[in-house]
């Protein structure tokens, strides 16, 4: 089953196993390209992602111990899966109890992979914002160290669009400024390269123009987008 011939209720709920981190292998790999190529479906996961962004933010990192998934499973009297077993079972919809599942495993345990991509990966992101109708989809080759981005939607403004990259620390580096529409295509300084990874996202802010990345931005971010690896 594809994003696209699926019922509003799966795409939603599809939609919200990404924003969760619970699809893995072929299956979230299709939803990925479905979310760079499907306007309507990358604002249902950056929905999901608004949702439920302050609850990961109010729950701090504990890694689980090795008798946590016996123990829930105890308590609810059902046998729960492994964290790696979390998937869009053969390909079809997740079921609403299923996503609620996952939604409460992701409340009590976050572990955020902060390794850089591998050369045999590529990150992806898109984002979005307060702009109506601004779109950046964002494609990171990590053997070329290339940045790829393509913009729609950028309105006409006497400030320059600057990139960052925002990693787990929270502080933004400059990553340049870009194009205002097309493409951009920027080799990502060594320094940086290891910051773009899961626990990282990458941030539009409207800057002064100027020939050199800023040290740190001056005006709130515009956009933002999740970083996702391929």
């Amino acid at each position: 089953m594809t994003v696209t011939d699926q019922t509003p209720d799966d795409r939603t709920e599809m939609a919200g196993a990404l924003a969760l981190g619970l699809l893995e292998g072929p299956v979230r790999a299709a939803a990925l390209r479905q979310m760079l190529a499907d306007r309507d479906f990358a604002a249902e996961v950056e929905r999901w992602r608004t949702r439920t962004g302050d609850l990961f933010d109010a729950v701090p990192e504990v890694p689980p111990p090795a008798t946590a998934w016996d123990g829930i499973a105890a308590r609810i009297g059902a046998s729960l899966p492994t964290p790696a077993a979390l998937r869009w079972w053969q390909g079809g919809a997740i079921g609403g109890g299923a996503l609620a599942a996952g939604l409460a495993v992701a409340l009590v345990w976050q572990r955020p992979d902060t390794a850089p991509v591998q050369p045999s990966s590529f990150a992806v992101a898109q984002l979005t914002g307060e702009i109506a109708g601004l779109r950046i989809a964002a494609r990171y080759e990590p053997a070329s160290a290339t940045l790829r981005l393509r913009t729609t939607g950028m309105p006409d403004t006497p400030t320059s669009p600057e990139l960052w990259i925002v990693p787990a620390d929270g502080v933004p580096r400059s990553l340049g400024q870009i194009a205002r529409a097309g493409e951009t295509v920027i080799i990502v300084a060594e320094g940086h390269r290891s910051l773009i990874n899961p626990a990282a996202s990458f941030a539009l802010s409207m800057e002064p123009r100027a020939p050199v990345p800023h040290s740190k931005p001056s005006a709130p971010m515009v956009a933002r987008g999740a970083i996702d690896i391929l």
